[in-house]
């Protein structure tokens, strides 16, 4: 049946007509260039109304206004029963529905064509129809009716000689064997069109539904970046506060100028802890590590030694060089983490910052001779996780080195050179110090 598949349709289509189809979901769609539309309607009804005419003014005499009835019953009978087939697929090629509609076209339009031949070319739309209707399977043996049927009883009846009943036989078989050609050949053309109409909206759904994902993937990425962020910036600098509060309320009375220096620092640190709030908030992207590596190193360590009253150095060994501003940023975030777990867990005396630029790329390590602790210990903090989160991000190593009573090191490496290095700097993540 050479219409569009129906709004519940089959799950393997095959070919219209072929009397066996499978059950699928019909692609929503308004329109296929297979769908037959108005025009078609209009064209079978002015083709009938033709055909009308033509029985009132040729054939025997006595016949024309039976023949011309049986015409406009044609019309009627397709304007009833088949248009409906059309408008709505009902899987009617190969079953009961099918074989009554062929009857149904039959009926009128076999003795018309007898009575008047002439009429035999109202099947130029009868035979479309047929096709589209009840599909070959029921299509051609209607049409080998029509087609041979008035010739063969003509012959029998004596009203022709056998020589153009042969003839006029070998003319309509010729007619009947290139229509099921035809008609087949359509129908493989739209069914492999409807195929490839499936697969290009099952294409079209999955680059919706890749898309959907990206875009959640690019959601969790950013809400772990922020969280990386918070935590490696506000969440530091808030606890530090935390801590110079308490060290200035055991202060004010028995030591009132080192309070009045912590107060200091509290306000150096709450002042930066507010510049990296409106970074974040203006931004809403990663910004860019404005100050020079070596500079923001020694700060944050300088700062650490007057919150704790400990010796904190920082060194830069190598010949230093440009690294591109991933790179700046996860070496600042992973120094500012460990010097953070320095002043959270170490108890330390003293601690060293050592940046060096080797022939084979760049290391940070971070060290201090507090209390250390036991590394086969899983820890409930976030800290190690977003640096070594971080290490990996830019194809770095992230090495911890600690013991119980001999301090802690932690060094990370990135080598040189790492394809990762040359990514899109302005995709990096994390605020300056």
């Amino acid at each position: 049946m050479m219409t569009d598949p129906g709004p519940e349709d089959v799950e393997g289509t095959a070919a219209p007509g072929s009397g066996s189809r499978r059950r699928k979901t019909r692609p929503s769609v308004e329109w296929h260039a297979w769908d037959l539309g108005r025009w078609w309607h209009l064209t079978f009804t002015v083709a009938m109304l033709a055909m009308i005419a033509l029985a009132l003014i040729s054939g025997p005499e006595r016949w024309r206004w039976a023949t011309a009835a049986l015409m406009a019953t044609v019309l009627v009978v397709y304007f009833v029963f088949a248009r409906p087939v059309l408008s709505v697929d009902s899987d009617l090629p190969g079953n009961r529905r099918s074989l009554g509609l062929m009857l149904l076209f039959l009926l009128p339009a076999l003795p018309a064509v007898i009575l008047n031949p002439t009429l035999m070319i109202s099947l130029v739309a009868i035979a479309p129809a047929l096709f589209m209707t009840v599909g070959s399977t029921y299509a051609v043996p209607t049409l080998a009716v029509l087609l041979l049927c008035p010739s063969l009883l003509a012959g029998l009846l004596g009203r022709k000689d056998w020589e153009f009943v042969g003839i006029s036989l070998l003319i309509n078989g010729a007619i009947l064997g290139y229509a099921l050609w035809f008609s087949g050949w359509i129908e493989r053309i739209i069914f492999q069109s409807a195929e490839r109409f499936e697969l290009i909206e099952q294409l079209s759904s999955s680059r919706r539904e890749a898309a959907r994902l990206s875009e959640e993937a690019g959601a969790m990425t950013e809400r772990e970046r922020l969280a990386r962020e918070l935590h490696d910036t506000l969440a530091q600098g808030f606890t530090s506060i935390i801590t110079l509060t308490q060290a200035v309320e055991s202060e004010l009375d028995t030591d009132p100028a080192t309070a009045r220096r912590h107060l200091a620092l509290m306000r150096e640190t709450a002042a930066e802890n507010l510049a990296e709030a409106r970074a974040m908030v203006a931004a809403r992207q990663a910004v860019t590590v404005e100050d020079d590596l070596d500079g923001a190193l020694a700060r944050i360590g300088e700062r650490l030694g007057r919150e704790l009253g400990i010796e904190v150095t920082a060194t830069v060994t190598g010949v230093p060089e440009e690294l591109s501003n991933d790179l700046r940023v996860c070496l600042l975030r992973t120094a500012q983490e460990a010097l953070a777990n320095v002043r959270k867990h170490a108890g330390a005396g003293s601690a060293r910052v050592t940046l060096a630029y080797t022939d084979v790329g760049v290391a940070l390590t971070v060290a201090d001779d507090g209390a250390g602790f036991d590394t086969s210990r899983s820890s409930d903090g976030n800290g190690l996780a977003n640096m070594r989160n971080r290490a990996e991000a830019v194809g770095g190593i992230l090495d911890l080195d600690s013991e119980p009573g001999r301090g802690t090191t932690v060094r990370l490496t990135i080598p040189r050179d790492d394809p990762r290095d040359d990514a899109n700097d302005d995709t990096n993540d994390g605020p300056g110090a």
